[in-house]
């Protein structure tokens, strides 16, 4: 497995883990190829430090580390020298490392992580499986990171890039619908494209009772309580969210609570503090093993993107996570995840960046009987059974990779 993530690193970078662990608990030897952890702050965790080569188990997979520069900030520069770094180092280490797979299995999140699997199949033999999580070019484009200067020469270099990588896969796996059909637009074979959705680690994310204890504790204690937990950053579009909270500010029945860490958690902050909000709440990052405990202090769960074409056809893994904890969800995204929210009947969809629809759904929802919400969270968690569960999407994963094996 290639990734640019791995565990410990958690949030919307603990996906890798999660499906390494199915295909190890399936019988299959795993080996990871990936960094240093240092997601969401961009500092090496503690009890890591950087050098040339490290290798540890966790939970029973092999994990090789190799350097990266450390950096997750909002500076384009320093963004894009952790991805090359790290496209660099696993390129030089592939071959020796990951060389007598049958078959490698790269998280493309960010797209240069699968730099190294051309010239491992180049030169081993070993076929690779991609499964695309962030399409690129278009979230460089859509990021703001690029200057629009440089922006169409980037974006023709990338296309390049991943059209090759593409090119050479034996197989394309996408998070969503629309996704595939981004691919097929672009040229690729429909025949090498499936659909295999992200699930949740079922271990973490599942349904439990409220602890009212851990609610004081964090501030978490108004009646009615709207959630959003993962990565603050560029896209997630929580300016609308605290613009929310400032029209409802005079419900004091309602809270507001932000969980995690990115680089725009400063700005935001800054912004509950001009308008003098007491109604929203920061936590910092928790530990993966007890986001169970912390959803459950909520009493439904916001899924929020900026509107642009990429983010339509994006399917963000806290969907499958809130769904797995049976939470209901307030989905202020367009396109495949509100699809899905609104298919799921398990909460409600608002048009991103619209403050009025987010307050008026949160609002509908604090009215509900208790009865009604507990309906919509078991509605959530049968979805997510029926669709995107360890066991369903895990038994396509591992045919796909069977299927496209080297050959001995």
């Amino acid at each position: 497995m290639l990734s640019h993530w791995f565990d410990p690193e958690g949030g919307a970078a603990a996906g890798p883990g999660t499906i390494a662990r199915a295909l190890q608990t399936r019988g299959h030897e795993v080996d990871v190829l990936t960094g240093y952890p240092i997601y969401p702050a961009g500092r090496v965790f503690d009890g890591y430090r950087i050098r040339p080569y490290m290798r540890e188990s966790i939970r029973g997979v092999t994990v090789h580390r190799v350097p990266a520069y450390p950096s997750h900030d909002d500076n384009p520069g320093r963004r894009m020298a952790n991805y090359l770094s790290y496209a660099a180092t696993s390129t030089l280490a592939a071959p020796s490392v990951l060389g007598k797979s049958d078959v490698v299995f790269v998280y493309s999140s960010p797209a240069t992580s699968a730099t190294a699997a051309g010239p491992l199949r180049a030169l081993r033999g070993v076929p690779y499986v991609m499964q695309i999580q962030d399409l690129w070019p278009d979230t460089v484009t859509s990021s703001g990171f690029v200057d629009e200067s440089a922006s169409s020469r980037i974006e023709r270099l990338l296309h390049l890039y991943c059209d090759e990588t593409y090119r050479r896969a034996a197989h394309i796996a996408v998070i969503s619908p629309g996704m595939a059909d981004m691919l097929v637009s672009r040229g690729v074979p429909p025949t090498k494209i499936s659909v295999i959705p992200n699930w949740a680690e079922e271990s973490s994310f599942r349904p439990v009772p409220k602890d009212p204890n851990l609610g004081a504790e964090l501030g978490l204690d108004r009646k009615f309580t709207i959630m959003y937990a993962g990565n603050l950053g560029e896209m997630q579009n929580l300016e609308t969210f605290i613009e929310a909270a400032s029209l409802l500010r005079g419900r004091h029945d309602i809270g507001f609570a932000l969980v995690g860490a990115g680089v725009r958690k400063d700005s935001l902050v800054e912004q509950v503090n001009e308008l003098g909000l007491d109604n929203v709440t920061f936590v910092g990052p928790q530990p993966f093993e007890r986001m169970a405990d912390i959803l459950a202090l909520a009493d439904a769960q916001l899924v929020s993107l900026k509107d642009a074409p990429l983010y339509r056809v994006t399917m963000p893994s806290k969907v499958q996570a809130n769904m797995a904890a049976g939470m209901p969800i307030i989905a202020a995204v367009a396109g495949d995840a509100a699809r899905v929210v609104e298919n799921a009947q398990c909460g409600r969809s608002v048009p991103p960046g619209d403050p009025h629809a987010l307050a008026a759904a949160v609002r509908e929802l604090a009215d509900l009987e208790q009865n009604d919400r507990t309906e919509l969270g078991r509605r959530a968690r049968d979805y997510y059974r029926a669709n995107f569960s360890e066991k369903t999407v895990g038994d396509s994963l591992e045919a796909i990779l069977q299927q496209h094996r080297k050959q001995r």
